[in-house]
């Protein structure tokens, strides 16, 4: 016989929740593993480094948003979750150690990693079955994370055609996890402030490696050479440009309301939105180490630059319309001069031969700049 829920059935959601102290040490943990990924692909900067590096990113940003949406309904900040935490944290620096050379001999450490993460998650949610209204969506959750893990698992010691294959599939269902969660995601929604500041205090995080990336590139060679230079100020002013973008333009910081009329759909989009962006983030600070070595700008290096520069933007975009849906606007009217911007900026900048490495950072901040204004003139109409 079943029994109908009632509000005991499900977890509390306080007014006003922040994110822990373990949470934040967490996202910590997380970016040290971005740069483990970031300064390999630093070393690396070609289009098969760049692969690597996205697919490596995407992986280990999934496990992180994975913890994310289960804290952000589950936690509850007791010793037992704790613990449980602590392991999480050590498959991220175990998969942190695979991430500087995932496509190689490390291969099989970052596999075994996301597998530890994707099983401990699965514990997690299996820990929370007392929730008997919330139990379809634990049901779901545990199944697709046992399946990862065992996808993941059973990469290690195969051949690299079969290791593709295995995670491909694994990463195919992160993708479409919010899909075959979605019919439960009503009965126990996200906390509309504790998501948004858990996305913003990553964001600050990895805008904080992106300045480190400034740091690195002043740090390279005997002397200071003026490429390093340009590329040191140019990537700090980009950091600080795409700072304002995400939480004075975008306000994507913002409480995200889970009860209006296409809540859900919008939710994704804002989700969704910031898979362009890190990606960008990230590959822009190993762009900066990159190019303070470089006397003689190539092309691959100047077109991988300029497509990490147009991730950002469309990221950005994405996360305006978000905000700008949830108030009523037409999130097609707010995205579509973003993206001409964008458009435009990937068209001349990855197709023409620029001479120096400061001409790219120009070029860069001059997108940039457009966006920013572009978005500032969006909220006065």
């Amino acid at each position: 016989m079943t029994h109908p829920s009632t509000a005991a059935d499900f977890p509390v959601h306080p007014h006003g929740r922040k994110a822990t102290w373990f949470e934040l040490f967490f996202d910590l943990v997380f970016v040290a593993a971005v740069a483990q990924l970031s300064g390999a692909f630093s070393h690396h900067y070609d289009w098969v480094g760049g692969a690597g590096f996205a697919f490596g990113f995407l992986s280990m940003w999934w496990c992180w948003l994975g913890h994310t949406f289960f804290a952000t309904r589950f936690d509850e900040d007791a010793p037992g979750q704790r613990g449980l935490g602590l392991a999480l944290i050590l498959a991220v620096v175990w998969i942190a150690y695979g991430a500087s050379d995932l496509i190689g001999a490390r291969a099989w450490v970052f596999a075994s990693g996301i597998a530890a993460f994707k099983l401990l998650l699965a514990l997690a949610y299996g820990l929370c079955w007392r929730w008997r209204g919330a139990r379809a969506l634990i049901r779901s959750y545990v199944s697709i994370y046992v399946v990862q893990a065992v996808l993941w698992a059973s990469s290690i010691g195969v051949s690299p055609e079969w290791r593709w294959a295995l995670w491909g599939v694994a990463f195919a269902l992160d993708l479409v996890s919010p899909w075959l969660v979605a019919r439960h995601t009503d009965q126990v929604p996200p906390h509309a402030e504790h998501l948004p500041e858990r996305f913003g205090l990553f964001t600050i995080i990895l805008l904080g490696e992106g300045m480190a990336g400034s740091v690195h590139a002043l740090d390279h060679g005997v002397t200071l050479a003026p490429n390093a230079l340009y590329a040191a100020m140019g990537g700090a002013l980009l950091t600080f440009m795409i700072w304002i973008g995400y939480f004075e333009r975008a306000r994507a910081q913002k409480e995200r309301e889970s009860d209006a009329p296409g809540a859900g759909r919008n939710l994704r989009l804002w989700a969704y939105a910031h898979v362009p962006l890190y990606l960008g983030v990230a590959g822009l600070a190993a762009g900066t180490v990159h190019l303070a070595t470089k006397v003689d700008l190539d092309g691959t290096a100047q077109g991988l630059f300029a497509w990490g520069v147009t991730l950002v933007m469309l990221g950005l975009s994405l996360l305006g319309a978000a905000s700008g849906s949830a108030v009523g606007k037409p999130a097609w009217k707010i995205i579509l001069p973003h993206l001409v911007i964008a458009g435009l900026f990937i068209a001349l900048v990855g197709n023409l031969d620029l001479v120096s490495v400061a001409h790219v950072y120009l070029a860069a901040g001059i997108g940039f700049a457009l966006q920013l204004v572009t978005a500032r003139l969006s909220d006065t109409v």
